[in-house]
């Protein structure tokens, strides 16, 4: 899950309302339309960017802004079904699967001016190896890189990667023009971890060959991309793109009805409702790979009566996942284990209107000898995903396990007091949220037992060896029938045993002036910037 997790602060709201003028500010920096003719595309959003260093960034927010900037080898277009040549103009994989060879296309040119070539995509996916930052695991199966001429790279694994392709999608392997890089202190030397200082610098600069630059950020208010002059594809519609960090949902909904920006990001399904017949505006609704989730801790010291498997399917039969669909919102669904459906091989979600069954719950709850129930606490963040309140879902499942006589406590905490017993493996029962860290259903596999999310819930490989088993083999499998039938395999076995409940798949709500086009939503950029035009 994405480390860096919102903190949504009321204070801030309060700020950027005196920025952006209750009465309608006659900024050009807030309007679509620049005094001065330049074509600009405004978006408020609640943004987690902590850098835009493209070796270092692993926020949920950094690809919609590092995408735009700074071109990969594979990219995704119009969906996550399969990642297609970006920089490269074609590539090839060997029988054994373990070499990847990539053709980049001839000719291309950094903004800066300096040309672009194989040396530099090695030593990008070296730094982003050797800074050690968050999204440096990706890297991990890499064995060599190879330049072989300056329009060729060749990747060497250290074993089968069934995902490699898609990894390459992310930011960690963004290609940096090496030489201004280097010239503000970038590095891709094996201590760069202590020796690169390029961060800040990469912070309010870029070095890409994307369509867009970063012109400027100030944090907490906003990021301005401008166009690239020296892109080697299509040039981008809009001259500039200015991205506002509005936390609060109904601001963003006001300066839209105003008309003082494009695009309001981070709706929920209360906010859609009012503005459904405003005219000028145009609603979005799509499946985004956000899950909320149950963990319920495996280790009887920590969890006690939670950490019996009889109870845990209890929970997850008591609950009412037709009731937290209508908290969520339209379009929210319920996976039968933590794999977005949306990824190859997930099955499909429950049915809302059958899966709670009281009584077979009170039957567990009977043979694992709590028949009169027990007390616990459930531990919440107070934070909002997807427009959704997770302390409102947490009282809803309060109210659900007193059916089958378990009294939960709700403890609520601040998102950074709450991330560390999570990631310690120290709560019974807690509520949480994951968006995948890159776009491959490999990523899931995080969840199994012995493995990082499945051990903070204290469930380690030796409780169920199959699982294991059959996750090993479909993080390797690159036959994709048989991949698949892991995949299956993996979520049939994780609905009958598992230490994780997932609740909900959520819906993305978001809306834009009718007059805006290429707003379709794609997980892993949120929206793709150099795609998006005015009518």
């Amino acid at each position: 899950m994405r480390k860096n997790l919102r903190v949504l602060v009321a204070l801030l709201t309060c700020v950027l309302l005196f920025v952006v003028g209750c009465g309608g500010s006659k900024d050009a920096a807030t309007k679509p339309e620049a005094s001065d003719g330049t074509k600009q595309l405004i978006m408020a959003l609640d943004p987690d960017y902590e850098t835009f260093d493209p070796g270092l960034a692993y926020e949920v927010y950094a690809l919609l802004v590092l995408h735009p900037v700074y071109d990969t080898l594979m990219q995704f277009e119009d969906n996550l079904d399969a990642p297609i040549d970006g920089i490269a103009e074609s590539h090839e994989v060997s029988k054994d699967g373990l070499t990847y060879t990539f053709k980049l296309h001839k000719g291309v040119k950094f903004a800066s001016g300096n040309p672009l070539s194989s040396q530099d995509v090695k030593w990008s996916v070296e730094r982003s190896i050797n800074l050690k930052g968050n999204g440096a695991f990706l890297t991990d199966g890499i064995k060599s890189i190879e330049t072989p001429d300056p329009d060729t790279v060749v990747f060497n694994l250290k074993e089968q990667d069934a995902s490699f392709l898609t990894k390459l999608t992310y930011n960690a392997f963004g290609v940096i023009d090496s030489k201004l890089a280097m010239e503000n202190g970038a590095t891709n030397a094996p201590d760069a971890s202590t020796s690169d200082k390029a961060k800040l610098w990469f912070d309010t600069h870029s070095a890409g060959s994307g369509p867009y630059v970063i012109e400027s950020y100030t944090p907490k208010v906003e990021v301005v991309l401008a166009r690239n002059k020296n892109y080697w594809g299509e040039a981008p519609y809009y001259d500039k793109v200015v991205l506002k960090a509005i936390s609060d949902p109904g601001t963003q909904l006001m300066m839209l009805e105003k008309g003082d920006i494009d695009i309001a990001f981070n709706l929920g399904p209360e906010h859609v409702k009012q503005i459904q017949d405003k005219p000028g505006i145009e609603i979005k609704k799509a499946q985004s790979m956000t899950l909320t989730f149950l963990l319920m801790n495996r280790d009887p010291k920590i969890g006690g009566p939670i950490a019996n498997p009889d109870v845990q399917k209890a929970i997850r039969l008591a609950l009412d996942y037709q009731g937290m669909q209508t908290i969520a919102g339209e379009g929210s669904i319920t996976p039968v284990a933590p794999f977005q459906v949306g990824f190859l091989g997930t099955l499909p979600p429950r049915d809302p209107k059958t899966a709670q069954d009281i009584e077979k719950a009170k039957e567990l709850m009977k043979k694992a000898g709590y028949e009169k129930g027990f007390k616990t606490t459930l531990e919440v963040a107070t934070l909002a995903v997807e427009g959704m309140d997770l302390p409102t879902l947490a009282q809803k499942i309060q109210n659900d396990l007193l059916q089958i006589g378990i009294e939960t406590e709700i403890k609520t905490s601040d998102i950074m007091v709450a991330l560390d017993p999570y990631r310690k493996g120290t709560q019974a029962l807690s509520l949480w949220y994951w968006g995948p860290d890159y776009p491959d259903p490999n990523t899931q596999l995080a969840f199994l037992p012995g493995n990082p999310v499945g051990l903070r819930a204290n469930w380690t490989a030796a409780m169920n060896p199959k699982l294991v088993e059959l996750g090993k083999k479909a993080a390797v499998e690159v036959d994709k029938a048989a991949r698949v039938k892991n995949l299956e395999d993996i979520q049939k076995i994780m609905d009958e045993d598992s230490a994780f409940d997932v609740l909900l798949q959520h819906a993305r709500h978001y809306a834009t002036r009718d007059n805006i086009k290429g707003t379709d939503y794609i997980d892993l950029y949120k929206i793709n910037l150099k795609n998006v035009s005015a009518k």
